[in-house]
């Protein structure tokens, strides 16, 4: 249920123009696949990665079907604390990265094509789409954002010239 709020309220955060096209955005967990779809694999960085494993999955278009996103919400959410995802800008920092990277793979293949490894390209478009999403819905958090950064900055650099 929060799953759907979150990738509903990322998706509504950018422009319409990127994500014309995409059909539908399945959630779906990695531990309900089908026997045969968990020892299935995909290409990611030139080497094969367990669907199982992965967080997400673009599906392109293919014989008139529209493209469409697969969300693996447990492998999103491993990892986080359940507390902390009570929390909507922790929530959306969780489900940004993957949602926004195979979002990514649609600009790519659909409105501006690079031909760079797909991966990079795809995260360039996470980065900035995110930038995007995050200055435009959490910009109040923005200045205690930098502050932070830049005391944890500060920190790094003394504690490099003790040692």
């Amino acid at each position: 249920m929060y799953a759907q709020r979150t990738v509903s309220r990322l998706l509504c955060g950018i422009p319409g123009k990127y994500v014309s096209g995409i059909k539908t955005v399945v959630l779906t967990n990695a531990g309900g696949l089908s026997h045969d779809r968990r020892k299935q694999k995909t290409l990611s960085r030139k080497r094969k990665v367990l669907i199982r494993e992965s967080r997400g999955l673009y599906h392109q278009k293919w014989q008139n079907e529209p493209a469409w996103i697969e969300v693996f919400v447990d492998n999103i959410c491993q990892g986080w604390p359940s507390w902390l995802l009570r929390i909507p800008f922790l929530l959306d920092l969780a489900f940004a990265d993957m949602v926004f990277h195979e979002l990514g793979h649609h600009i790519q293949k659909t409105q501006v094509p690079e031909f760079k490894e797909r991966e990079d390209v795809a995260d360039k478009w996470s980065k900035r789409l995110s930038r995007h999403y995050f200055w435009r819905r959490y910009w109040y958090l923005m200045p205690l954002l930098f502050g932070l950064a830049f005391i944890l900055k500060l920190f790094r650099r003394s504690k490099e010239n003790k040692t």
